[in-house]
């Protein structure tokens, strides 16, 4: 049975929300995010479009999310265009952090990003370096 890249990120937008419904009172990382919306796309579409924000880790020293987006257009003359994608982040105390990302968008194939850096401090201030590349 092949399954499409549209029938997948439609049945994406139908799980994730309640995957995420047990969200807890409060900022990152203890509340889940995620959202799905549906808008104009001129003349005659609509895109649906969702994105969801899950803490992986977290620890008394470091913690990690991860992100899942995607959009998808009906009908009009970009019908079928589409982007799926996700990130991974990652931040320590001692004030390392990195990402790194991938995204599918139909037609254009794919991108990716990555990025690290650092923060300390340095007298009464804060110093942060930090560097990244995408493609």
């Amino acid at each position: 049975m092949d399954i499409s890249p549209s029938t997948f990120i439609l049945g994406l937008m139908l799980v994730v929300p309640s995957v995420l419904a047990d969200c807890l009172p409060g900022p990152f990382p203890n509340c889940k995010d995620w959202h799905i919306g549906i808008n104009r796309v001129n003349p005659r579409g609509a895109v649906v479009y969702g994105h969801a924000n899950v803490p992986i880790h977290q620890g008394s020293s470091s913690s990690s999310h991860g992100q899942l987006h995607g959009s998808r257009v009906f009908g009009g003359p970009y019908s079928g265009a589409q982007t799926v994608g996700g990130n991974l982040n990652y931040q320590h105390n001692n004030g390392v952090h990195g990402s790194v990302g991938a995204t599918h968008t139909r037609g254009m194939g794919n991108s990716f990003s990555g990025s690290v850096g650092g923060s300390g401090k340095v007298g009464p201030g804060t110093l942060s370096v930090g560097g990244g590349a995408s493609t």
